[in-house]
């Protein structure tokens, strides 16, 4: 039990408070410290994901649909359309469709008009058929609905099956063009009479002369994907012409530099911010004395600088900087740089952001458009940590962010596949080690200061107890000489 001070007339409240506030500097200062790694280690959050989301960027850029595009154009007879991948050569494809592939189909000869239920077609009973590898059991009293969604859902059929209630036929259609046949039994396909199934046809093209049977209408020769919508009309031929989409390729290149910028600056803003030494993370007592604004101002300024000339975002700058202006090896031992395709670095103030002249990479494409595409997406398989000469700009820059991501693994305890900014940290890390260190060592202060404060307190309740007690004997002295 605690007494006022009574006896002594003093604010025994207060006096604790005050000693304790003295004795709580230790602990205010680890709390301080262990807010400054906390933030520190969400600053390097921050970077990871930036330098994850880069990543994928990169991955996206090196496609060979984005960093070597091209198009395919279709003149002549409209009965064919075409599409370019990255693996297309440039060149011409002349095309005569003779016959588009069709697919084998199979149709019933007897049927019940409007039957519904299998009872009303089959007489057997329950029994079960087998189209392609599937078996498909049907009962008696099952409905004919029932049986044709059982033969669609189940792909092992290889058929989509028809039925039209008002002749009472059924149909079965490979769900594949060409020659490829329809394997069926059962007795229930024999009443129905499915037993002669009209086979399919594959195509028949011709490109640059040369006869070739397809079984889809829609195939890939030479990287070139090509639809075929019927047969060409006679004394035409439809002709494909794959070029360099050089438009879809700046396109990329520009998307690249503003990725590429975007993450040098935020690397940048986080190296080089201002660390506002004096400006300590607030205690609660100190947040209660200040307004919300107050509190928001100065702790931006708390939170400043935490990462400031941090080695790994150095380096990870450093590096960059340096990939992007070394020469790219080519497989015949030509060189190439950003440079010669109108790629420079700005002003030395602008800390290596990239200035992207179109009219000088358009050019360049135009001459020498593989040369173009190498320079990117080159890739030296040798070696998965540092770059080489023979990596192209976009496997260089994922080799040093990969490096600096785990580095900052090893440190923060940071994810190196996600550019969510809310994903957990890593349990084990050096900074997830400090962090919990820190914890336990606020712990056991916190236990040591409640001792203290409870023996402060028995301290001066035992002041007042002999005070009370001297106080008694006084007045009965007093009383006894009056």
């Amino acid at each position: 039990m605690r007494i006022g001070g009574l006896a002594s007339g003093m604010d025994i409240d207060s006096m604790v408070k005050k000693l304790m506030t003295a004795a709580r500097v230790p602990l205010d200062k680890l709390n301080q410290q262990k807010q400054q790694l906390e933030w520190k280690r969400e600053g390097y959050r921050t970077i990871s994901t930036t330098l994850v989301g880069f990543n994928d960027k990169l991955t996206t850029f090196g496609r060979t649909d984005s960093i070597n595009s091209k198009k395919a154009t279709v003149t002549g007879a409209s009965n064919v359309t075409a599409t370019a991948t990255g693996a297309a050569a440039n060149s011409v494809l002349n095309i005569k469709v003779s016959n588009l592939a069709t697919a084998s189909s199979v149709v019933s000869t007897n049927g019940v008009a409007n039957a519904t239920k299998i009872s009303e077609v089959y007489s057997n009973g329950a029994g079960s058929i087998t189209i392609g590898t599937a078996t498909i059991n049907f009962s008696a009293d099952e409905t004919i609905d029932s049986l044709v969604k059982k033969i669609n859902n189940d792909k092992n059929t290889g058929v989509t099956a028809v039925y039209d209630t008002a002749s009472g036929k059924m149909s079965f259609t490979n769900r594949e063009t060409g020659e490829k046949n329809i394997t069926l039994s059962g007795d229930l396909l024999t009443s129905l009479g499915m037993t002669t199934v009209n086979k399919g046809m594959d195509a028949v093209v011709e490109i640059n002369g040369l006869t070739t049977k397809q079984s889809s209408n829609n195939f890939t020769i030479n990287g070139v994907n090509i639809s075929l919508k019927g047969a060409t009309p006679a004394g035409e031929t439809s002709q494909i012409q794959v070029s360099q989409d050089v438009d879809k390729m700046v396109e990329t290149v520009k998307s690249f530099v503003e990725s590429y910028n975007a993450t040098i600056a935020t690397l940048n803003q986080k190296t080089s911010e201002e660390r506002f030494r004096k400006f300590l993370p607030l205690s609660a007592e100190q947040k209660g004395d200040m307004k919300e604004d107050e509190i928001k101002l100065w702790e931006t300024k708390a939170k400043s600088g935490m990462l400031r000339n941090d080695s790994i975002i150095d380096k990870s700058l450093s590096d960059m900087r340096s990939a992007m202006i070394t020469d790219v090896v080519l497989p015949d031992g030509s060189k190439i740089n950003m440079t010669q395709i109108g790629i420079t670095t700005g002003k030395y103030s602008e800390n290596g952001k990239l200035v992207l002249d179109e009219t000088k990479l358009r050019a360049a494409l135009d001459a020498d458009p593989e040369k173009v595409s190498a320079l990117f997406g080159q890739t030296d398989y040798s070696t998965k940590t540092d770059f080489t000469p023979k990596d192209g700009l976009f496997n260089r820059l994922k080799k040093i962010d990969n490096v600096a991501l785990a580095s900052m693994y090893e440190k923060a305890g940071t994810s190196q596949v996600s550019s969510d900014l809310t994903t957990a940290f890593m349990v084990s890390s050096q900074m997830g080690d400090q962090l919990r260190d820190f914890e336990t060592k606020i712990a056991d202060l916190n236990k040591r200061l409640t001792m203290k404060e409870t023996q402060y307190y028995k301290q001066f309740t035992a002041m007042e107890t002999a005070m009370n007690k001297y106080n008694s004997t006084s007045s009965s002295l007093t009383s006894m000489l009056s």
